[in-house]
């Protein structure tokens, strides 16, 4: 990993608490939230514990605590600490659903950190935009998520069109592939990546020679694999997530696609992916956005949790999740002023305003603004192969890196 750089995020936070807690609070409908004196300020994580990224789940749950923590250390918001709880939604629309429908039902949660899935973001949007629950999702990057129109979804996560496209040029330029097989998982965060990657391969000048979904309960994906052998894919690209490919990139070599270069986004990049592949992970390709250790933060994840976000490597998200948690809180500041009796009052609507209109926040992942719409993570990617049993950063060209995505 590159080398660490200072630990801006305490500092940082502070400084803006003080500025941004001397701003007056315009008070809107849609309810407020009184938060007494020695009670705490309830935000939850929604995450993936159980499913298809259980790791990267974690990892994000830990990293928003560990935010959490710099955040009350740091005097918390207005002299409230925030209290943050986790809800497993298993990476399933139906499930998210039921889990926004449980925290929507709590008249204390002021906001949400997550979902982590994209499909699982978009059917619990629905519910917080009906209860007016600001959310940010450190993780879920498809298109639909935010291109609904609604007004409490936002992200810092990098975006799919862009990555899509970072992808196809990579493969097709770098890589000099020239004939593709898109797989995906059907979801909403595979499919529209595997899409995007497709599309851009073939404006390149490069065959698809197969666009095919996958059943993510299967655990022999061969009879999907076999056809493709007398195509003679130069890469598969795969839209999903770790549950599938640990049985993808071993299985394409068993039925003779050895030769054949796996490729998959930010939902293959982590540990899990080469321990359940095993040796057949060498050589696997993943794109995400560049990662730099930051390791004063590390540490206070490690002193938590026992166990180092860079080194033990759950997920890449952690840095991501940390900024989503911080936004969060500098919005409840903005939103919220002391009664006369002490309580901490925070207005639902401006909230929700207030973590749209964020502008210029200096956090883990960047220098980060929200969009109209709610996108606001940096969306600048590096590529990734394992050597070695690891995940090694490869030198990207400065075209690629500075490739300008409509």
């Amino acid at each position: 990993m590159p080398k660490s750089k200072s630990l801006r995020f305490l500092f940082l936070l502070v400084s803006v608490l003080l500025v941004v807690g001397t701003l007056p609070v315009q008070a809107q409908d849609g309810g407020q939230v009184i938060v007494k004196p020695g009670e705490k300020i309830k935000i939850a994580i929604a995450t993936d514990l159980t499913t298809n990224i259980p790791e990267f789940g974690l990892d994000i749950a830990q990293a928003a605590q560990t935010a959490a923590s710099f955040i009350n250390e740091a005097g918390g918001i207005k002299g409230f600490e925030i209290e943050m709880f986790v809800e497993d939604d298993r990476c399933t629309g139906d499930e998210a659903t039921t889990v926004a429908n449980r925290i929507a039902s709590d008249p204390q949660v002021v906001a949400v950190v997550g979902h982590i899935c994209s499909g699982a973001t978009v059917a619990a949007s629905n519910v917080y935009e009906e209860a007016r629950i600001a959310m940010m999702s450190p993780s879920a990057t498809a298109a639909e998520v935010t291109a609904r129109g609604l007004t409490v979804i936002n992200r810092v996560a990098p975006l799919d069109s862009v990555q899509g496209v970072f992808d196809a040029n990579y493969i097709y330029k770098i890589l000099g592939a020239r004939k593709l097989a898109a797989l995906h998982d059907n979801d909403t965060y595979g499919l529209g990546l595997a899409r995007a990657v497709a599309d851009e391969f073939e404006r390149l000048g490069g065959e698809v020679v197969a666009f095919e979904g996958i059943d993510v309960e299967s655990q022999d994906y061969r009879p999907v694999l076999t056809p493709l052998v007398p195509l003679a894919p130069d890469v598969i690209f795969f839209g999903g997530y770790e549950q599938a490919a640990v049985l993808l990139i071993p299985q394409k070599n068993d039925v003779g696609l050895q030769d054949v270069i796996f490729f998959g986004p930010d939902g293959i990049f982590g540990q899990a992916t080469i321990d359940g592949a095993g040796a057949a992970s060498e050589g696997v390709y993943a794109s995400f956005p560049p990662i730099q250790p930051i390791e004063e933060w590390d540490a206070r994840y490690e002193e938590l949790f026992g166990m180092n976000p860079t080194t033990d490597f759950l997920g890449p998200f952690h840095y991501h999740a940390a900024d989503a948690t911080g936004m969060i809180a500098l919005a409840i500041d903005a939103a919220s002023e002391i009664d006369s009796e002490g309580n901490l009052v925070i207005d639902r609507e401006a909230l929700i305003t207030a973590l749209r209109n964020t502008k210029d926040y200096e956090g883990l992942t960047g220098t980060l603004s929200c969009s109209e719409i709610g996108d606001c993570g940096a969306s600048v990617f590096e590529i990734y192969l394992v050597e070695d049993g690891e995940w090694v950063a490869m030198e990207v060209p400065e075209d690629l890196l500075e490739m300008e995505v409509e």
